[in-house]
């Protein structure tokens, strides 16, 4: 009897220690999150310190040549336009009416000026005719001073007919041009950015020039121009970079830009000029301005005035060993990622090459197919851990 009861208190015994064993096991594999290495491509870039601002790469700025009352409005502010539309017309009808005038004028010259040329024409061939009688002795010298001065007569008429003639042409192709210069056309395809114009108004006119650049500011109310037409097919983007990434940084490099105003939309641009002047922004922050091109002629369309961030693409690298860059920790100078093996965590050091926010190029330490730990804020993440696999990726 006696016996029996050894034997059940050591069975209960080793069952009680058989899961307190099991419980300890447990309670030290941690679970973790992995994903394999692979190859793949990758990329080097540098991102802007701060957002850009998109401008159109082509703006003016029209004011009316003439101090006329507008007469039509044929477009609204934000309506698109292309290059030849009219789109504020001033009031001609005064100068139509001149125009009219001096039409009717150049008739009545034109007129003159074949009945003249006729005379012309007879009296020249008179005065030749007795000018060869005159040197042969048939007629006297009084007859041929007759008539040669009844051909230089005519001859001055004919002159000033032929100049009365070019007058009136200058005058109706003068007039013909302040006619056209009632047209306020749009001297590209483009996007009105800014109008204000009335029917009945005078708009702001200059004598000198139709198109103010952009740059240009002025506080007289007769030089402010009331129109503002841009062309927003390709818009530039300045933004600044930390003076040590401005230096790996060359024109003609492709770059990423995306924008608040239009999400999940990339939009590509390329490097047309880097300043050469570095700036003192902040206290601490020295950048260089850089400038890109972007096409903007898809579906969706960057808005010009919005602010964006951009990423340039300095290296392509294809076929390479690549980490999720969130798994490579450094520590003392040195690089490693935990790797699996056997469910246990392996402390590996690596040694890198390009790396971005995504992804970190892998030169030696790790081979394709390995699997590393991504959830590095796992309590007891350490070398040697025995680990489970919750997700693996």
């Amino acid at each position: 009897m006696f016996k029996w009861k050894s034997l059940i208190y050591v069975a209960i015994l080793i069952v009680v220690a058989g899961v307190i064993y099991f419980w300890n096991y447990r309670r030290n594999i941690i679970e973790v999150k992995v994903v394999e290495v692979k190859r793949g491509a990758i990329e080097r870039t540098v991102t802007s310190v701060s957002s850009g601002t998109v401008e159109p790469m082509k703006r003016v700025r029209l004011q009316a040549l003439l101090p006329l009352r507008i007469k039509e409005v044929n477009f609204k502010e934000g309506e698109r336009v292309k290059a030849n539309d009219v789109i504020v017309k001033l009031d001609d009808s005064e100068i139509k009416i001149k125009l009219e005038l001096q039409e009717a004028a150049l008739t009545t010259a034109e007129l003159r000026l074949r009945e003249i040329e006729e005379r012309y024409r007879l009296s020249k061939l008179n005065y030749d005719r007795i000018k060869n009688l005159f040197e042969q002795g048939v007629v006297s010298e009084g007859t041929f001073d007759e008539v040669k001065g009844q051909f230089t007569t005519t001859e001055k008429e004919f002159e000033v007919a032929k100049n009365a003639i070019n007058e009136a042409k200058l005058s109706s192709r003068l007039t013909g041009e302040e006619l056209e210069k009632t047209n306020i056309r749009a001297p590209f395809n483009g996007l009105i950015s800014f109008l204000d114009a009335t029917p009945g108004e005078i708009p702001p006119y200059s004598s000198t020039e139709l198109a103010l650049l952009s740059s240009q500011t002025t506080s007289s109310s007769e030089n402010k121009p009331f129109l503002e037409i841009i062309d927003d097919s390709v818009l530039r983007v300045k933004a600044p970079f930390d003076e040590v990434d401005a230096t790996k940084i060359r024109r003609g490099k492709d770059a990423r830009i995306t924008s608040d105003t239009v999400p999940d939309t990339i939009f590509k641009g390329k490097v047309v000029y880097i300043s050469p002047v570095v700036s003192k922004t902040l206290e601490q922050n020295r950048t260089v301005d850089v400038e890109f091109d972007i096409e903007n002629s898809g579906k969706e369309q960057i808005p010009v005035g919005a602010s964006v961030d951009v990423e340039i693409i300095l290296e392509v690298k294809e076929g390479m060993i690549i980490v999720p860059t969130n798994t490579v920790i450094e520590r003392d100078g040195a690089r490693f990622v935990y790797k699996v093996e056997n469910n246990l965590i392996k402390k590996r050091p690596i040694k890198i090459g390009i790396s971005n926010w995504e992804y970190t190029e892998i030169l030696d330490g790790l081979k394709e197919g390995d699997r590393v730990v991504t959830s590095l804020d796992v309590q007891g993440l350490e070398d040697g851990k025995r680990i489970k696999i919750s997700d693996e990726k």
